[in-house]
């Protein structure tokens, strides 16, 4: 497992690769959150099938980009941090809907 700081090194380290900016990076990671958390997606075969069609519209380097984003999330143990933030999103949209 990467601690947060190695994976923000090595994420950067492919950034510079491809010559993207810092702020190109923050919007490629603020839209797959969006994406991922979305709480419009009624499931998550909603939500994925949302992430491809977004991921089919990007440059390759940004959905590599993106899939680090991911990858670092899920390797730096933020899962239950990340399933929390869904069920918070989700109880939010149950109560807007009322």
């Amino acid at each position: 497992m990467f601690d947060p700081n190695e994976e923000s090194l090595v994420l950067e380290i492919v950034r510079g690769f491809f010559d993207v900016p810092p702020e190109e990076m923050m919007k490629i990671g603020d839209q797959f959150k969006k994406l991922l958390f979305d709480p419009q997606a009624g499931c998550e075969e909603d939500a994925a099938s949302s992430l491809r069609k977004a991921l089919e519209d990007m440059p390759k380097e940004q959905v590599l980009l993106a899939g680090m984003f991911v990858s670092g999330l899920l390797r730096c143990n933020l899962v239950p941090q990340i399933q929390q933030q869904y069920m918070q999103a989700q109880a939010e949209e149950k109560t807007d809907t009322k």
